[in-house]
């Protein structure tokens, strides 16, 4: 407590105890210092709630400091160069890691689930050719576009993986998204060898960005390292640490 606010809770007891004196002895001093006490008092509160506003705004001015710097080493990270790859038109993997504190920090605002879901596709021989290797980016590209809805987010993160921001949407549409890619990819892009997904959700797979994204990945390398069988891929969801 600062020595305004000291001050003011002396001078409140000091006109308490007159009060209470006055009114015992004489009742015209009893009310002025009873007066003089509700004065302070109001002006007590207004100063206590001065101050807690000023403490509010000053906390949530340095949240949105802390966020605008790490966005900003973000975006800085690797140099001058653009957030869309070059490649598939797609947003890079710095537009993603910003969307994706942006995604979960919404989801939890508003109390709803956003699904993250991680691709990787493995490219046929054919794909060596630098040509057909750029024009089967391109087409999974708009397979990703036509296939997810406007409101997601789709980046593409390496060279080979991709990730999917899935708004309002639980473990279960992840994974209805994720297989249905792998139907489109099978039936219209031969040069896609295989795809497969790890899914995880916020608030079931952790209630941070980088929480869901640690479970997304480690769902991604259990489907990478099963067997692909009749399919391209397996599509696995995160488990739930107990």
């Amino acid at each position: 407590m600062d020595r305004r606010l000291l001050g003011l809770v002396s001078v409140s007891i000091a006109a308490a105890v007159a009060a209470f004196v006055g009114i015992a002895t004489e009742p015209v001093i009893g009310c002025i210092a009873a007066l003089v006490l509700a004065a302070v008092s109001v002006v007590l509160a207004w100063a206590m709630a001065s101050d807690l506003n000023s403490l509010r705004d000053q906390a949530s001015h340095d949240a949105v400091d802390t966020v605008t710097l790490r966005h900003l080493e973000v975006l800085q990270r690797g140099g001058p160069k653009p957030l869309i790859d070059i490649e598939t038109g797609l947003p890079d993997e710095r537009f993603f890691e910003i969307a994706l504190d942006g995604r979960v920090a919404a989801a939890r605002r508003h109390l709803w689930p956003v699904t993250l879901v991680l691709v990787e596709i493995t490219l046929t021989p054919a794909a060596d050719d630098a040509a057909v290797r750029q024009e089967a980016l391109a087409r999974f590209s708009l397979l990703l576009r036509r296939t997810m809805r406007e409101s997601d987010v789709l980046s593409r993160i390496d060279e080979h993986r991709f990730a999917l921001l899935l708004d309002d949407t639980a473990e279960e549409g992840g994974v209805w998204s994720a297989e249905r890619l792998q139907v489109e990819a099978a039936r219209e892009h031969p040069v896609i060898k295989r795809l497969v997904a790890g899914v995880a959700s916020y608030p079931s797979h952790g209630l941070g960005a980088s929480e869901v994204l640690a479970a997304a990945n480690t769902a991604l390398q259990r489907a990478a390292a099963a067997d692909a069988g009749h399919g391209l891929g397996q599509v696995e969801v995160a488990r739930v640490e107990h």
